[in-house]
């Protein structure tokens, strides 16, 4: 028999550029946007250590999750948060553990 390759997901991202999605860009312009809003009830003195805290947060959630491939961080808690632990069981692949959870 012929062996043949079978695509079975196509997932393509609109890139920005090499780093972002069409996506992520989206998520730290509204994420800057509420920070600026916000930033009226930080002391004057504080505005720009607020700004560069909420910027390098923003970064941090938009970086690749190392639990989900192919996630950002901010997907990754999202699942933790709200996904059925019914439905969705994450993977961990560590010596001497097949990837099922273990019953308590």
């Amino acid at each position: 028999m012929a062996q043949s390759n079978v695509i079975t997901n196509i997932e393509s991202k609109t890139k920005v550029n090499k780093f972002f999605s069409l996506k992520s860009l989206f998520f730290f312009v509204v994420w800057m946007l509420v920070s600026h809003i916000f930033s009226g009830k930080v002391l004057l003195i504080l505005y720009i250590p607020y700004m560069l805290f909420s910027m390098s947060m923003c970064i941090y959630l938009l970086m690749p999750s190392s639990l989900n491939k192919g996630r950002n961080n901010f997907e990754s808690i999202y699942i933790m948060l709200f996904a059925d632990n019914y439905v969705y069981k994450p993977f961990y692949s560590e010596i001497g553990n097949e990837g099922e959870p273990e019953d308590e």
